[in-house]
């Protein structure tokens, strides 16, 4: 071997993990968390090993943003019998109520006076300088106002008066 030449020594390296592996990981955390009083880093844990298993990201987040436990036991069975993992949308299958004109007029009045005011914001905020005047603003959808419930904002939704973005955000048109 040549002089002043360090031999390259080899690490250990944790071999890749297979899906079997991952789905009995998520489902012993998910036993752990329904059996925790408090199982906070435990859904930090199941959140990571959620994006390495087969289960669409959407349902992984709709599991973990609502530490929906119900939830979780459906998806860790569904995929240990090897099915697709979906959760179960209450809120969208509900039938929409009906509102007068006048509900719906001033609930859309409402929503532009909070994109309006959200643009203008945004305009204000200062740039660099001190001397400049901001920038225009773009933003694409805006969480719906708290004046109104939610079910106001689907049925404007469904009219096509607004635009559903998901998440509790819509914009206009």
């Amino acid at each position: 071997m040549p002089k002043n030449k360090k031999k390259k020594k080899g690490g250990y390296k944790q071999p890749a993990e297979s899906p079997e592996d991952v789905i009995k990981a998520i489902a012993a955390i998910s036993a752990t968390i329904s059996t925790t009083e408090e199982p906070g880093p435990l859904w930090g844990q199941l959140h990571k090993l959620l994006l390495k298993s087969p289960v669409d990201a959407a349902v992984a987040a709709k599991i973990i943003m609502h530490k929906d436990v119900d939830e979780l036991q459906h998806v860790v069975e569904q995929l240990q019998h090897g099915e697709e993992a979906t959760v179960e949308s209450d809120v969208n299958d509900a039938p929409l109520p009906e509102l007068s004109h006048e509900t719906k007029k001033q609930a859309m009045r409402t929503f532009r006076n909070r994109v309006k005011f959200i643009k203008l914001d945004r305009e204000s905020k200062l740039g660099i300088g001190p001397l400049t005047t901001g920038r225009e603003a773009t933003f694409d959808s805006v969480e719906a106002p708290h004046d109104y419930p939610s079910d106001v904002w689907r049925v404007l939704a469904s009219e096509g008066q607004l635009i559903d973005e998901g998440g509790g955000f819509y914009r206009l048109p």
